[in-house]
Parts: structure tokens; C-alpha cells; sequence
């Protein structure tokens, strides 16, 4: 159940490309109680459901992304569409088909490792409402159990932890996208020096080439130390990143407190000694009843 790759697409207006990326993944349940739970979880994460048979979805994505223009994949315009066949007793087969609009029209690998994040993020969110009242594991009832009782899972937290490793996975592609552009253009300004060595000093526009020459070093030079300490500014943002948690894990709860024994009072006054035999111990009780009732 891996992912794949399909080739970029140009669309109506030639300035942008369609790239596609399929993912597929087994979620446990019925077709149509998946379908539902799917809905939610995609309205949740951030996309717009236009149609459920099957599920259509919609992310309208940032400026930038709206632009072209951004490092982040997940800012891109993009649709997505899920295809549920049944896949065995108490299991769905879900194809999770994007199309995402931007104007380079590749898909890096770390772009398509966080289009699959998202595919975990949105399973692990659809599960998570599942487990009131089936368990993922084995598909028994749970009627509001916090651990199922026919296989022992406990059930999901309020937050799933695919949502942070969404986040950071995200986060660490744009780090990383900043760092290559800034490289790249580093790398730039430190070679275009080197060209004034190979021109003509003695030619009329020697000068004036030197001028061009060291702008276009200055602006490349600048520009690429700008995008690496972007790229590290991303990189400490997803390093630093905190992880909540409302559904944590919970503290136990003592049944009884365990009385202190060093506050207990002597042997002497829990056990005290009976003088005499039991039958005159009964004896002086009668006494005192008969004497009440005179």
C-alpha cells in the first residue's frame, strides 16, 4: 500500500502544471461508515468537501502558493479525491488521488513524503472518531471503553500524533528547499567573480562588465545567505516544535488511601482484653436489660 508518482500536466491556462500523486491505504470498517468518518477528518485538516460519492475535496492554499512561488507543498492550490472499494470482511481499500496546481510541475520526493504525511494524518483523524465506538485493531465494540475488550488496544488519543509528524515533516521540506536555493545561489556569487578573469582587460567594455559583473554578484551573493538563514529559521521551527497532547496519557486514580499505620492507636485499645468467660459476659447483659426494664 505505498504511494506513487504520476507525471506533471499542464493545465487550460499554460502557466501552471497538474501534478498528480496517488496514495493507497487499507482503513478498517465499512464502506459507507469510512466514507463519513473520511468527510469529517478532510473538513478538519483544512479541505473543502464539494462531493462525498465518491469524496471530492478542495484546499485553496496561500498567496504564495496561489503564486507559484512557495517552498511549502501543502500551500499549493490542490484537489483530492478518494476512491473506497471494500477490501475484506469489516475493511475499505482508500485511493487518495492529488492533483496539485503549481508552476514548476515536479513533485520533489519530500514533497510527496508530505503528501502521504497528510493521507496519515487525515486516516489517523477519521480512525480516531471511529474508536468511540469500533476498535481499530480488531473491529470490536467499544461503547465508550478507553481499551477494547476483545484485544486489549487502547483507544486513540484526541489529537493523533500523525497530525506533529505532518507538521515537522512539512516544516523540515521547506527548511530543506530554502537551504538548496540559498546553496545554489551562494553558489552563484562565488563564481561569477571568477569570469573577470576570463574577460579581455583591455577591452572598451572591460569596465563596464566588471560593474555587471559584481551587481549580479552582490545580488546573488545576498540573496543566498538570505535563503540560507531562512532555511535555518524553518529548520529551528520544526526542532522546537511542541507536541500537545489533550488525550494524554492520564494519571492513575488511587481507589481508597491506604491509612497511615503509625496513626493507629495501640494494640492494647484495637484488641482489648475480655476478663472472665464468655458465658458471664452474656450474664451481666441480661442483668443490665432486666434492670432497664424495671
Amino acid at each position: 500500500m505505498g504511494a506513487e508518482f504520476i507525471p506533471a500536466m499542464a493545465d487550460e491556462s499554460g502557466f501552471y502544471y497538474l501534478t498528480e500523486h496517488d496514495v493507497e491505504r487499507i482503513m478498517p470498517g465499512e464502506v459507507e461508515a469510512v466514507r463519513a468518518r473520511l468527510s469529517e477528518a478532510l473538513e478538519q485538516i483544512g479541505f473543502r468537501v464539494v462531493n462525498e460519492t465518491p469524496i471530492q475535496a478542495r484546499r485553496t492554499g496561500s498567496e504564495s502558493g496561489k503564486a507559484g512561488c512557495s517552498n511549502d507543498i501543502l500551500g499549493y492550490p490542490a484537489t483530492l479525491k478518494v476512491s473506497l472499494k471494500p477490501a475484506g470482511n469489516s475493511s475499505t481499500r482508500a485511493i487518495f488521488d492529488y492533483t496539485v496546481r503549481n508552476s514548476i510541475g515536479y513533485l520533489s520526493p519530500g514533497d510527496r513524503n508530505t503528501l502521504t504525511r497528510e493521507v496519515e494524518a487525515v486516516i489517523a483523524l477519521a480512525n480516531n472518531r471511529a474508536m468511540v465506538l469500533q476498535c481499530i485493531s480488531c473491529g470490536a465494540e467499544l461503547s465508550g471503553a478507553r481499551f477494547c475488550r476483545q484485544c486489549g488496544a487502547p483507544a486513540a488519543t484526541s489529537t493523533p500524533a500523525e497530525l506533529d509528524l505532518l507538521s515537522l515533516t512539512a516544516k523540515t521540506n521547506v527548511a530543506y528547499k530554502w537551504n538548496v536555493w540559498g546553496a545554489a545561489f551562494a553558489a552563484i556569487g562565488l563564481v561569477l567573480p571568477a569570469l573577470l578573469f576570463l574577460l579581455d582587460q583591455d577591452a572598451p567594455k572591460y569596465a563596464k562588465r566588471v560593474r555587471v559583473i559584481t551587481v549580479l554578484t552582490g545580488i546573488f551573493g545576498v540573496s543566498g545567505i538570505l535563503m540560507l538563514l531562512r532555511g535555518l529559521w524553518w529548520m529551528a521551527q520544526s526542532l522546537n516544535q511542541p507536541i500537545e497532547r489533550s488525550g494524554g496519557v492520564r494519571p492513575i486514580r488511587r481507589m481508597a488511601e491506604v491509612p497511615n499505620t503509625a496513626s493507629l492507636p495501640p494494640a492494647a485499645e484495637q484488641n482489648p482484653v475480655v476478663v472472665g468467660s464468655v458465658t458471664e459476659a452474656t450474664t451481666d447483659l441480661l442483668r443490665q436489660e432486666v434492670n432497664r426494664s424495671l
